[in-house]
């Protein structure tokens, strides 16, 4: 299977973001949640039914588009991890997550470059079939 330029970039970009996507959704999430406006008008309220501020979050979390984007690239990325080998997980921890060359990598797993290749494709593969999925 070959994938189109376009797609191909697509997942790449999607591995590259993890660690903004991670910081993205807490910082989107702590920000609503932590608007704390009282109700203004006055009147009681009756225990345990949720305010009209809890229901407005719920809103804004379900309806923020940069915050669903990110979960969204976010799952794809966990799911695909839950599919491939184990020298593709580790592909992931070390040239997506922490930024080490690809012949440092290459080096620490003594594998091949055209293993490291099929290892790291695979992974970009089975990213864009998670992506696919979730559209």
């Amino acid at each position: 299977m070959r994938l189109n330029k376009e797609d191909y970039n697509k997942a790449v970009g999607c591995l590259k973001r993890y660690n903004y996507n991670c910081i993205n959704i807490m910082n989107i999430q702590s920000d609503i949640l932590s608007l704390s406006i009282s109700p203004i008008d006055g009147m009681p309220k009756a225990p345990y039914k949720v305010g009209d501020t809890t229901l407005n979050k719920l809103i804004q979390l379900e309806q923020n588009v940069d915050l669903q984007k990110s979960i969204r690239e976010y799952k794809a990325v966990i799911q695909a991890l839950q599919i491939v080998n184990k020298e593709s997980k580790y592909i992931f921890e070390e040239e997506f997550r922490k930024d080490k060359y690809k012949y440092n990598i290459i080096e620490e797993l003594h594998i091949s470059e055209e293993t490291y290749k099929r290892r790291k494709r695979s992974l970009i593969y089975a990213v864009h079939e998670e992506l696919k999925k979730l559209t």
